[in-house]
């Protein structure tokens, strides 16, 4: 795969984690503990990452559960960062009483035609609305972009005007390592798409999306790419590999 290079802009890569123990069982993990890579999921990342454009990076952030700390962990074997970071914001959806279930059964729920069909008016028993979600993860990321532009002005400020050296790119990327649902409600808001929306969106298990910053709105350049082809379908939390 060729890619047109993005420089001199911030840059935000959109890693999901990998296939997880979870989503071959087809339930909704959420924030419950223990859920890890499974053989296959770490080897269709590893093979995945090859593909990246970029790979030194200002920013590894992840969410701090488990299956993204070690997708994090795997990324870095490809790429370059300058600070790594578990971040809160990015944590997965809390799916309260739904946390666990099979995702064959939540269905049957009342809720769920809510959830797929007007998200922004979803609550989770117990648990997140997926409005607060989103807000959050958006805000996350309004962050790390003024922070990439920052400093990339204070890299234009300290170049020696009068050098005849040919001018580098100042382009700032940064990696942020999320969860499916956490990822569709981003890519839904760089599109501008309303968040009722975003059910229609797939992000795969250990895939990545690029989006570029560099003027008033933003530019998906590349949405859910994995070396595996993998897929899965429309369900909150990302179950349902096909």
């Amino acid at each position: 795969m060729i890619w047109a290079r993005v420089d001199g802009m911030p840059v935000i890569v959109l890693l999901r984690h990998g296939v997880s123990s979870a989503n071959t069982a087809g339930i909704l993990a959420g924030r419950a503990p223990g859920v890890s890579l499974t053989d296959q999921g770490i080897s269709a990342l590893r093979e995945t990452l090859r593909m990246l454009p970029n790979q030194h990076f200002s920013r590894l952030l992840h969410s701090p559960l488990l299956r993204c700390e070690q997708t994090a962990e795997i990324a870095r074997e490809t790429i370059s960062a300058d600070t790594v970071a578990a971040i809160d914001d990015l944590i997965e959806l809390d799916y309260g009483e739904w946390t666990g279930r099979s995702l064959k059964d939540l269905g049957g729920e009342e809720l769920w035609k809510t959830v797929i069909d007007n998200a922004s008016q979803a609550r989770f028993p117990g648990g997140e609305s997926i409005a607060e979600a989103a807000e959050r993860a958006v805000a996350r990321v309004a962050t790390v972009v003024e922070e990439l532009r920052n400093e990339e002005r204070d890299d234009e400020k300290q170049r020696d005007p009068n050098s005849d050296e040919k001018k580098t790119s100042t382009s700032r990327w940064a990696m942020l390592v999320s969860h499916g649902d956490i990822i569709k409600a981003l890519i839904a808001d760089a599109l501008a798409m309303p968040l009722d929306d975003f059910q229609r969106i797939s992000v795969a298990p250990g895939s990545f999306t690029v989006i570029d910053y560099s003027g008033p709105r933003p530019v998906l350049s590349a949405m859910s790419i994995t070396a595996a082809g993998l897929a899965e379908g429309n369900t909150p939390g990302g179950g349902g590999l096909r």
